[in-house]
């Protein structure tokens, strides 16, 4: 091999590791096996809960999502954007019935490849009836896969309700070899009629997946896109069989799913009222998958070989 060649294999090689190494350490990178959903805040509140959302990832900017709110005081609500193809410098600028509500560069949880979720308190921006909510994104090539509304509303008439709202962002995906994912819900009242709530993102329909409450399965190919592009907000009644539930979200054949809301929605043993907000948690960089550096590696000294074959 002639000294020349020798000079553009080395060449080629490095310049190949230093785009692994500049891929996986951030700027559109992998970034982290991400967090399973926990819970954020829980209560009781004579009243109800909303929980809604929609429609899809559709490229449109600003992205609007309304929500038609019950009679009653907000006591507190949040505001849930997952985004796809999140990267470094990307923002979203939120609206709230024509009023900004915030300017967010970065998420409150990202995970896999640029899935972010952002989270956003906005319990003095919305009343009953119909609320608009906007969101502008500046993010090339990506943007909302949806909006989702979690609202506390009180009303005196109402019986009270016992409510957990859980949140995160985990990767269950073929790269990280990741296929299972529980979120806890603690204090729960074994035999209590309840409704539950799932938001999922990147599911794709005919790719079976798998939920299950306290062993139980309650819903097959969940993240089958049902309510727009690549984003599901499942419900269903359930009964919660002790004072610790777990939902149980599995991958199957899906090849990306995030669980990045539940919310459970319980009748209440008590009247007595309350509001608990816990810690928001951070989630860090996770370990580059495997199967991935091993890939990319091999097509690098594939692409190698390929010239030292000329």
């Amino acid at each position: 091999m002639d000294t020349g060649k020798k000079i553009l294999i080395a060449g080629l090689l490095g310049v190949g590791l230093l785009f692994l190494i500049l891929f996986f350490s951030g700027n559109g990178g992998w970034q982290g096996d991400g967090i399973p959903p926990y819970t954020i805040a829980e209560g009781t509140v004579r009243g109800e809960v909303y929980v809604d959302g929609g429609h899809g990832y559709t490229g449109e900017n600003p992205y609007l999502q309304y929500f038609e709110l019950p009679l009653g005081d907000v006591k507190y609500a949040r505001l849930y954007v997952p985004v796809w193809n999140y990267d470094s410098g990307d923002s979203i600028r939120v609206t709230v019935n024509g009023k900004e509500l915030a300017v967010r560069q970065e998420p409150d949880y990202a995970s896999a490849w640029g899935t972010a979720l952002y989270c956003l308190e906005s319990n003095t921006s919305l009343g009953p009836g119909l609320n608009e909510v906007s969101v502008l994104s500046e993010n090339p090539g990506g943007g909302p896969y949806g909006i989702t509304l979690v609202a506390v509303c009180e009303n005196r008439s109402l019986p009270p309700v016992r409510f957990w709202i859980n949140e995160g962002n985990y990767a269950l995906t073929y790269t990280n070899k990741q296929d299972r994912v529980t979120s806890t819900f603690k204090g729960a009242s074994p035999g209590k009629n309840a409704s539950l709530y799932a938001m999922l993102v990147a599911g794709t329909e005919g790719e079976k997946d798998d939920l299950y409450f306290d062993s139980l399965k309650i819903g097959s190919d969940v993240g089958n896109s049902s309510q727009g592009k690549y984003f599901d907000l499942y419900s269903t009644s359930v009964s919660p069989k002790s004072t610790e539930s777990i939902l149980s979200f599995e991958r199957g054949e899906e090849g990306y799913l995030h669980p990045c809301v539940a919310v459970l929605v319980s009748e209440s043993e008590s009247d007595s009222e309350f509001l608990k907000l816990h810690e928001q948690k951070s989630s860090t960089g996770g370990q580059i998958p495997y199967s991935v550096i091993v890939v990319s590696i091999l097509a690098c000294l594939a692409l190698v070989l390929r010239f030292r074959k000329k």
